[in-house]
């Protein structure tokens, strides 16, 4: 019979390929670690153009690229993994300590193992529904899942990471953790903390440690030195913002905050503090972690970098397993206060403020999934019919008509991959035709560059939402 993790991680990949008959397609983003990933097979990367870079996604979309036209749903099946792997480990760690070390809890646990059982999932439960009900107004989580976005696959690596040190597989820890730090920058100073403490503890562990330390800089800048002949353009593209560096880092925090609900943060506070007290050096160190990645994020923002609320979903992840914890370790001290005394009756106000907090904000969340779920659909029925529009014009026509524009930027990568292009090859335009090529138009194309367009060109396929158009092609 399989272990447990061995079960759970056997349901998620199933879960994860079954997610591949579901009406959804990638977003931007991914489609263009798909473009870079065939580019590297063929040894002509070109990043000057898209999104910043990102090693993981790329190695992964390197390996899936002798697939061809598959190598998105590999892609897709990695990530929708990490996504369902995120939701199980938030639930396995906090069942795993929402019950305090000690004699007297390992005497509670033979006495009534009932209770105990109850207690972790319970806790496990609240952790795993805080996760599945993480907010981004920028791109909903749910949203996340069905464009195979790589955030959700950084939170299993993070909650990875801190279970593997938990089970007192360092090595399996830091290796989880490298994986993190090849999605986001914001987990590099946290690595080498815990880097730094393993090589004082775990001699055994410094090659494996030295190799990780190197490995984390050669992939995020060496790609880009060959891509685009400057280490730095996924840096400088990265930096975006429009206000001050006070005004930026409070609204990075704000978002970090509001991507939990804030019932699971008090009780994430409440667990914190109480770990304090007690030198529950996991849950204090969990704590830590999840605060100082938050200030990274804000810091980085202040900076002049993105600080959307997907770039501290680790924190998140955290702060819902705690606040499992938190809760759960509150109504069992409301269960062992004297009866009809004053704390019990506080302990009461406080557990029901508490349940009805996360009942109503809860089904607030969950009653907007519904439509970004819509939202997702929609989509894929965009970049379909984009695809369909490739097809009925030629792919070989339109590469070889000249350059090739399009209205709407976020299936810029997706036509970059369906003709076989590099990013670069697809430009963007709206308020002009090009001299020579051919124009896709969506519906939702500015008036300006649809007459241009219009008057230029001649119409050679269209499908739903797209139509594409021939603007003087000297090979017809």
């Amino acid at each position: 019979m399989p272990s447990p993790r061995l079960a759970v991680s056997l349901l998620v990949a199933a879960l994860a390929a079954l997610s591949l008959l579901l009406p959804f397609a990638l977003v931007y983003d991914p489609w263009a670690w798909l473009v870079w990933g065939r580019e590297i097979t063929g040894l002509e990367l070109d990043t000057g153009s898209g999104p910043s870079w990102k090693p993981l996604p790329v190695i992964a979309t390197t390996l899936a690229a002798p697939a061809g036209g598959a190598a998105p749903e590999l892609w897709t099946l990695l990530a929708r993994a990490g996504w369902l792997a995120s939701v199980a480990l938030a639930w396995a760690l906090a069942a795993r300590l929402v019950i305090p070390p000690g004699l007297s809890m390992r005497a509670a646990a033979r006495l009534a193992p009932a209770r105990i059982r109850r207690a972790r999932i319970a806790a496990g439960a609240l952790a795993a529904a805080g996760v599945l009900l993480l907010h981004d107004p920028f791109t909903p989580w749910v949203r996340q899942f069905a464009g195979g976005l790589s955030e959700p696959l950084l939170v299993a690596l993070a909650l990875g990471a801190v279970e593997r040190q938990l089970a007192a597989r360092p090595g399996q820890a830091f290796a989880l953790g490298v994986g993190a730090a090849l999605l986001r920058p914001e987990a590099w100073p946290l690595l080498a903390v815990y880097g730094y403490v393993l090589w004082r503890r775990h001699p055994g562990l410094r090659v494996g440690l030295a190799a990780g330390a190197l490995a984390v800089p050669l992939l995020w800048l060496g790609p880009d030195l060959i891509g685009s002949g400057d280490p730095l353009t996924g840096a400088r593209r990265a930096r975006e913002a429009t206000g001050t560096a006070p005004a930026e880092a409070l609204e990075a925090i704000g978002r970090a905050l509001n991507l939990v609900l804030a019932g699971l943060w008090a009780a994430a506070a409440y667990a914190g503090c109480t770990a304090w007290r007690a030198r529950e050096r996991p849950i204090v160190v969990l704590a830590a972690g999840a605060l100082g990645w938050i200030a990274i994020v804000a810091a980085l923002a202040a900076a002049g970098y993105a600080g959307i609320p997907r770039f501290a979903a680790p924190a998140a992840a955290i702060a819902c397993v705690l606040g499992g914890v938190g809760a759960v370790r509150l109504l069992a001290l409301w269960g062992r206060a004297p009866r009809m005394s004053p704390r019990r009756r506080a302990l009461a106000v406080a557990c029901a403020a508490l349940a009805v907090g996360l009942a109503v904000q809860g089904a607030i969340r969950a009653a907007d999934v519904p439509g970004d779920l819509r939202g997702a659909n929609q989509f894929r029925d965009g970049v379909e019919d984009l695809f369909a529009v490739v097809a009925g014009a030629g792919r070989e026509r339109v590469v070889a008509c000249g350059g090739v524009t399009t209205s709407d930027f976020l299936t810029e990568t997706a036509l970059a991959w369906r003709l076989e292009l590099g990013l670069g090859g697809v430009e963007r335009r709206i308020a002009s035709a090009p001299a020579a090529g051919t124009s896709f138009l969506d519906a939702d194309a500015p008036a300006e560059a649809r007459r241009a367009v219009l008057a230029a060109g001649r119409r050679v396929a269209g499908r739903g939402r797209w139509t594409a158009y021939e603007v003087f092609c000297a090979n017809n």
